[in-house]
């Protein structure tokens, strides 16, 4: 949501392209809502049957040299950054920022995991976290652009209180251990994981608005980073 109104503000009207995209459930929202033409690119054969099946018009692709040399007005790599390795992640922003338009925007979002224990949530897959800074030194690396910036997402959903901040990433990195020696228990067990996580962090904290607001990054402490960087006109 926060890309669609950054990119209804600010970008030149193109198409929209989403890498990392998943089944592209949230770029068609975004390129519905800008009415703009829309490509994915995911690796995973399945998401992209999925994609297919659910967006028809939508043009898929399994890597980003299938999209050819088109600029986009919006490019988007949303929760795809922290799955990069960090001696990668630069080469990767570069080849994003490539294919945007001037005037266009790239944005980027990452959860920032420096508030739990050791600075890592414990999910197995993210093997790339960064913090606020580390996401603004990066996109200013890999862009020449006008501008960038990084807000933080605030609320309940991005609250990390005391007991979610050391119980996850424990839980975490047991369960990558102890999981795959469960077998098919392993997915019976996941549902009531699962339950109590979010009770562990509905109880965590402060109640908080369920309304989730953008702000400056150096300010509050939500976990959600979204990134911005605006080509040069």
């Amino acid at each position: 949501m926060a890309a669609a109104d950054l990119a209804d503000r600010f970008a030149a009207r193109g198409p929209v392209l989403d890498v990392g995209s998943g089944t592209g459930a949230l770029a068609a929202w975004v390129a519905g809502r800008l009415k703009a033409e829309l490509h994915l690119v995911d690796r995973d054969p399945a998401v992209r049957a999925v994609a297919l099946r659910a967006f028809p018009d939508v043009h898929v692709h399994a890597e980003l040299e299938e999209v050819g040399a088109a600029a986009a007005a919006l490019v988007m790599g949303m929760e795809i950054l922290e799955h990069i390795p960090p001696g990668e992640q630069l080469a990767f922003i570069r080849r994003l920022f490539a294919r945007v338009e001037p005037g266009g925007l790239l944005v980027l979002s990452t959860p920032d995991e420096s508030g739990y224990l050791g600075g890592w949530s414990g999910y197995a897959p993210h093997i790339g976290q960064v913090d606020a800074r580390t996401l603004a030194d990066l996109l200013r690396l890999a862009t020449d652009s006008v501008e960038v910036r990084v807000w933080r997402m605030e609320g309940d959903a991005y609250h990390l209180g005391p007991l979610r901040r050391v119980a996850q990433p424990v839980a975490n990195r047991v369960w990558t251990r102890v999981g795959p020696l469960l077998g098919p228990l392993a997915q019976r067990v996941a549902g009531p994981a699962a339950t109590l996580a979010d009770a562990a962090r509905r109880h965590a904290g402060p109640q908080l608005s369920p309304r989730v607001r953008a702000i400056p990054a150096d300010q509050g402490r939500g976990t959600g980073l979204v990134g911005v960087a605006r080509a040069a006109l």
